[in-house]
């Protein structure tokens, strides 16, 4: 995770650089077409004059009697402002040319309430006149968007047009002059402009809202508000407004321009609160900005009952405020070396810059250009470009810190039971020879209660610094990962108990040599909290496990091994493939077992069930789990076929189904409500007396629905007592619970009894389906399968799918429903639940 961060931040350096050189270029390209208006080609002559009527009384025939009212100065020099009065403008156009011209004004300020363009000749007599703003009704959708005066200048002739604004917003007008093609090409130029951002607030928008299904974090949400915030506010400013939204609607936009743009202000104010987690950790700097977010939303509605001139002011000191908070906001997390501080200030780096531009320019205080016109729109793009790469990294790295969190230790930062399951499950699949070590620190839960829960994480970071001060240059032991350079080769297995995997040995001996050479480097006196402690530790081994071997198998024989060496006094052990369970310990187990059941100590495990088709959950099988207090973990196999010969496995049975039933309910609380829930049935169970109405009691009481309840039963139980099995699943049938044939093809295979039962699935067993992309009598054998059970109108179940090319496979054979670790190993319930939740979220997201 460190080398990717080291990777991201050049990255995202090098993709501002070639956003900023394409920019660069397009401008270049584009140059500034307020350079090519008619004044620049020494052929128009342009004389300028203005006239302000503070009382708002003047008209046009009065103003054409007292010339003497305007002053001659250049339009920069129109004291333009806030304050409620008509500005009247005079432009006198001499063509000196010997052509004839159609000339194009263009006003850059579509948010005028009233514009009036008068063309008189010079006798003074009235040629042309036009009405535009937004308190004209039915104009054309290129005169509100683009408000244009086109005339005709004949050859050394001249034109005056007067022009009369009134609105109650900024009324400051540039004012530019184009001959006809360049008019057409300006056109064309902003056209341009308007559709890129559009389309790029629209995709950044639709993106954000994908990202907001995925991971249902609201910031997503927020920034889409902002996206249509700024949206709305540029059409207003800029005039494409009146493309994309109704005109009823855009008039209204028009009309609250102020409430707008305290929109734009309190979601960024909430983006930046969510974006930089405020809302988690809601200190004084939290409550101030959440004060001052009310204070904008309550002006916000105000501006909405105000005229704008009197709203703009309020405004532009709230927008005062809110940069001197945001920018505190980003210090202090800068301070604390937050990570997304700094992606927020380089994405709204642009818009701080670009967003002042327009208000200096509008208030005289910077030239006029169309850059600067277009400044705001600019900055905007570029934020919201990097803004939505800065969400995509956020993203990505909760991403790997929840994935490093749920494979790390989160007090030591050691590699946890996952990670070393994970990495076992590796070394098989590469088919590489390796010993797992366990190593036990002794009476470890005797000394944690006198000491604090800092000094547990020192004691366990001493052994582990001692562990790796033998083993990380020795190149016989594996590493877990490569954290910044240094190889991690010490897991913690639980409480008090780490794992080492070692590999390349000659022999055992040389393995336990070395062993021994750790144990001597661990054993010794410590001191923590005053407490002297006797540091000593034992070893379990479970050495070059089977391909075949489960990884839970081969940690519960390496703790088994552990547990051993204990019991006899040995500082290190070897877990023995001929070691089982004595008559003794067999029966000690049986009645640990009925306890186990009878106190609830046994835990039902879950391994989802995948629709090929749909890539949905069709449901889990439950599997049993029994953690001994002694023993460690101890396989299904073994206690069962002890509970079968003990007679225990009926009650063993009946808590396995209630315990299903417990959380099947759960899961529908949640609102999964289709999901099934697969049990193992044993031959003892079906005969059982009164196994049924046991079945049908647990379900009065649960109120589960049975069409929900799939029971799996071996070939074997077909065979031992078909008669009782088929008036038993007759039954069932007519209760609505599912039945499987679980195994098939590994024991009594007979076709005459499946076609006579009611089953309703078909479970292919795992011995046939794990290489099935590597034997093609296996792949046989399973297509040949399907088919069969197809034509018996059975659903087909192979489990035992670890890897893509085997799903793919069993997709082309036509199977139907799919499980193994490719998908997900066996998990624990509340595990299985955020299991489910993450796979139907990245199933959202892959949709869109």
């Amino acid at each position: 995770m460190p080398i990717k961060s080291k990777i991201a931040y050049p990255a995202a350096f090098l993709i501002i650089i070639i956003i900023s050189m394409l920019l660069n270029h397009i401008i270049k390209i584009i140059g500034d077409p307020t350079l090519r208006t008619i004044e620049h080609t020494q052929i128009i002559y342009t004389r300028t004059a203005y006239f302000i009527d503070s009382n708002n009384n003047m008209e046009f025939d009065d103003l054409m009697t007292k010339p003497h009212l305007f002053t001659n100065a250049p339009l920069s020099n129109v004291p333009w402002s806030f304050i409620q009065q008509t500005y009247w403008l005079k432009l006198t156009l001499d063509n000196k040319s010997n052509k004839n011209n159609i000339l194009f004004a263009y006003f850059d300020n579509p948010m005028l309430d009233e514009l009036d363009i008068i063309q008189v000749n010079k006798a003074q007599h009235l040629v042309k006149k036009k009405q535009l703003g937004d308190h004209v009704k039915e104009l054309s959708l290129a005169d509100k968007s683009f408000p244009t005066f086109s005339f005709a200048l004949a050859a050394h002739d001249s034109t005056t047009l007067f022009l009369r604004i009134k609105t109650t917003g900024i009324a400051k007008t540039p004012i530019q002059i184009y001959s006809a093609n360049e008019y057409y090409q300006f056109k064309e130029i902003v056209h341009f402009i308007w559709g890129a951002f559009i389309g790029i607030c629209i995709m950044i928008a639709l993106y954000n809202l994908v990202l907001f299904y995925g991971i249902k974090d609201p910031v997503y949400l927020i920034y889409i508000g902002y996206i249509i915030s700024v949206l709305m506010l540029t059409g207003v400013v800029l005039g494409f407004g009146h493309y994309i939204w109704p005109s009823a609607l855009e008039f209204q936009l028009h009309q609250h321009v102020i409430f707008l743009n305290f929109s734009i202000a309190i979601f960024s104010l909430l983006f930046t609160l969510s974006f930089l987690r405020y809302f988690k950790s809601r200190g004084r700097l939290f409550i101030v900005a959440r004060y001052f977010l009310y204070c904008m939303m309550f002006f916000a509605t105000l501006s909405l009952l105000l005229p704008e001139y009197i709203a703009a002011p309020i405004f532009f000191i709230n927008m005062a405020i809110l940069y001197v908070i945001t920018f505190t906001l980003i210090g202090y997390k800068i301070r604390l070396g937050f990570r997304w501080a700094k992606f927020y200030v380089i994405s709204w780096l642009p818009m701080i810059l670009c967003a002042p531009i327009q208000p200096l320019m509008l208030t005289g205080k910077i030239e006029y250009s169309f850059l600067t016109s277009y400044a705001f729109l600019i900055g905007v793009s570029l934020e919201i470009i990097l803004m939505a790469m800065a969400l995509a990294d956020r993203m990505r790295y909760q991403k790997e810190k929840a994935l490093y969190n749920a494979t790390h230790e989160l007090t030591t930062g050691l590699p946890n039971l996952n990670l070393l399951e994970t990495r076992l499950k590796q070394l098989q699949q590469q088919d590489v020879k390796y010993s797992l070590c366990v190593i036990e620190i002794t009476n470890f839960h005797s000394i944690s209660p006198y000491i604090s829960n800092q000094e547990i994480d020192k004691l366990i970071l001493k052994v582990v610094q001692d562990i790796s001060a033998q083993i990380n240059t020795d190149r016989r032991f594996i590493e877990f990962e490569d954290q910044q350079g240094m190889p991690i080769k010490v897991a913690k297995a639980r409480d008090g108990v780490l794992a080492i995997l070692a590999s390349k040995f000659i022999n055992l001996q040389a393995l336990l040599l070395q062993l021994e050479k750790i144990q001597h480097t661990i054993n010794k006196d410590l001191t923590l909290s005053g407490l002297f402690i006797n540091l000593d530790t034992h070893i379990g081994v479970c050495d070059h496990p089977g391909k075949e071997t489960l990884i839970s198998h081969i940690i519960s024989q390496a703790f088994q091994a552990l547990a051993k060496g204990k019991r006899e006094g040995a500082d290190i052990c070897i877990f023995e493939d001929s070691e089982d369970f004595n008559v003794t310990q067999r029966l000690a187990l049986a009645t640990q077992l009925q306890q186990a059941i009878r106190n609830n100590e046994l835990e039902l495990y879950h391994q989802p069930q995948i629709h090929l088709a749909t890539n949905t959950i069709a449901g889990s099988e439950v599997l049993l789990r029994w953690n001994h207090p002694e023993f460690g973990f101890v396989p299904p196999d073994k206690f069962i076929r002890i509970a079968e010969d003990t007679g225990v496995i009926n009650e063993l049975t009946l808590w396995v189904i209630n315990s299903a039933f417990k959380h099947l309910n759960e899961l529908i609380n949640q609102g999964i409500s289709n999901h099934k829930v697969s049990i193992n049935i044993s031959g003892k169970d079906i005969s059982m007396r009164g196994f049924l109405n046991k079945i049908s009691m647990a379900l009065e009481v649960s109120q589960v629905p049975p069409e929900l309840i799939n029971l799996e039963l071996t070939e074997s139980v077909m065979v031992s007592d078909f008669k009782i099995l088929s008036e038993l699943m007759k039954a069932f049938a007519n209760m609505g619970i599912n039945v499987s044939v679980d195994d098939y093809g590994t024991g009594y295979s007979s076709l005459a009894y499946i076609s006579q039962l009611p089953f309703n699935e078909l479970k292919i067993d795992k011995s046939f389906v794990l290489n099935l992309s590597e034997s093609p009598r296996n792949y046989t054998i399973v297509k040949n399968t399907i088919e069969m059970a197809k034509n018996l109108h059975l659903c087909v179940v192979a489990e035992g799918v670890e890897t893509s090319a085997v799903e793919q496979k069993l997709r082309d054979c036509g199977c139907d429903i799919v499980q193994g670790y490719y998908y997900s190993k066996p998990l624990p319930f509340s595990e299985y639940l955020i299991w489910l939740r993450k796979y139907q979220e990245q199933s959202i997201i892959q949709v869109y």
